[in-house]
Parts: C-alpha cells; structure tokens; sequence
C-alpha cells in the first residue's frame, strides 16, 4: 500500500502548487489593476496645458491661487466654480460638494479631477494648503 500512496501524492503536490501559483497571479493582477485606475499625476497648469490632448480624461491633480473675482458658488445645486491662478497661467474649474470654510481670494488650493474638452477642469477634490499666518497664530495662542 505505501508504493501505491506515492504516485497519488504527487499528483496532489502538483494540483496544490498551481492553485498556489493560480492564486497568486489572481491577487497580483487584482493588485495592478486597481492602482492604475486610481494614479494621479500632479501637474501645474502650464504642465497641464502642455499635455492637451493626451490629458483630456485622465485623473490630474494640479495647484495654484484661487482668484476671488472669479468664485461663484451655488448652495442649491452645491457646485462652486473658479480660476484657478499660476503666474500667467489660468484654469477655470467646476467643484460639485461643500464649499471648504476657508476658501476665499489668494487661497493656495489642490484640485483632483479630469480636464475635459471644454477647457474647464472639473474636479471632484478640493484641497485647502493652510496658510502660514494660522500655524504662526496658532503657535502664539499656545505658548501664551
């Protein structure tokens, strides 16, 4: 009986390791995948500009000073628009969510989202850079 039990077990062996490796190339690709889907590349807006057409589409994160002048926000609909400043470089951009309690005229913002035809960036994040003179105001509050 044991003469019979070895051919059986390798068999087994085998079966076991190409599950494994099966399993394996499942998890890697799943992996590969799901992190293309979410890669964003940080750009300025002249960068961004000089990427046109391949960029239209693509998941693109770019920063610059928000022009006052141009903030018009729409608490029914909840979309706020404006431009986006870098030099002499503009980007006009659409955000639909809450307006963040700090934006206002000259703040550094953050921008995740895709450049579409049109030529305005719709953006699905909106970040806020805190400014220097609130860490600075801060820091005095706590050592007084």
């Amino acid at each position: 009986m044991i003469a019979e039990d070895r051919p059986t077990s390798r068999p087994r062996k085998w079966r076991f390791l190409i599950g494994g490796v099966v399993i394996v190339l499942v998890i890697v690709y799943l992996i590969i995948s799901s992190t293309q889907g979410t890669a964003v590349y940080a750009l300025t807006i002249s960068e961004l500009k000089a990427s046109v057409p391949s960029i239209y589409g693509r998941g693109v994160r770019v920063g610059g000073t928000v022009d006052g002048h141009s903030i018009v926000w729409d608490p029914r609909e909840m979309t706020l628009s404006f431009t986006l400043v870098d030099g002499e470089e503009t980007l006009p951009v659409t955000y639909k969510g809450a307006r963040p309690d700090m934006f206002r005229d000259g703040a550094q913002a953050v921008v995740e989202g895709k450049y579409e035809r049109s030529g305005i960036f719709e953006a699905t994040r909106l970040l806020l850079k805190c400014p220097s003179k609130y860490e600075a105001a801060a820091t005095m509050t706590a050592t007084n």
